[in-house]
């Protein structure tokens, strides 16, 4: 899988981000390096469906920036595992009320049945993952609850079975062909931070 090699480089670059952060912060005291863990449910909302996600996100955040490696379940259109990169930032003036996201990653699709197509078999192959939006915090003892909106796009590629008939060789041969989606979606996100 042509994905499984950017993954790999882009945890580790994560990593070294992390690492670097969290260097930073123990050279200045006036930063605390803390863990967080953003879980969410998601509502997307797009042309094809309504469908639910849900995104748990692990990292580090120094000062107002946030950094962290995340993962779950889209079930819009085709089922997926998205792998994603996300970085966050505490909009000035507004304390941790306020926050905007942009992540990045791939989907990778379980299962092989096209569900508003079922008659295309095939193949599905990992596709792109884009998103950003703001969160508003509602603060708890010592956790938070979150409330967002935001905007997402899952690419995905399906190799479609493409039976044909070759007489060189007397018989039906498979020449798949490549079929893209792409999915524009809104969501709406309720989750727990801590």
């Amino acid at each position: 899988m042509k994905y499984s090699h950017k993954i790999i480089v882009l945890i580790i670059i994560a990593a070294v981000v992390q690492l670097n952060l969290y260097a930073q912060a123990v050279a200045s005291s006036k930063h605390q390096c803390r863990f967080h863990s953003f879980n969410s449910v998601q509502l997307l909302n797009g042309a094809s469906a309504v469908s639910a996600a849900f995104h748990s996100v692990n990292g580090l955040q120094v000062g107002k920036l946030f950094t962290g490696i995340g993962a779950g379940f889209d079930y819009y259109y085709h089922r997926s595992v998205p792998l994603f990169l996300e970085a966050r930032y505490n909009l000035p003036g507004t304390g941790r009320i306020l926050q905007v996201f942009a992540n990045g990653g791939i989907h990778i699709p379980y299962g092989n049945t096209n569900q508003t197509q079922p008659s295309k078999t095939g193949v599905f192959k990992a596709g792109r993952l884009l998103a950003m939006g703001i969160d508003y915090y509602i603060p708890l003892k010592k956790d938070a609850v979150v409330i967002g909106i935001g905007y997402s796009q899952k690419k995905i590629t399906q190799l479609v079975d493409n039976n044909v008939w070759n007489p060189v060789v007397n018989h039906v041969e498979n020449i798949p062909i490549k079929e893209g989606y792409e999915f524009n979606r809104i969501w709406l996100k309720l989750g727990l931070v801590f």
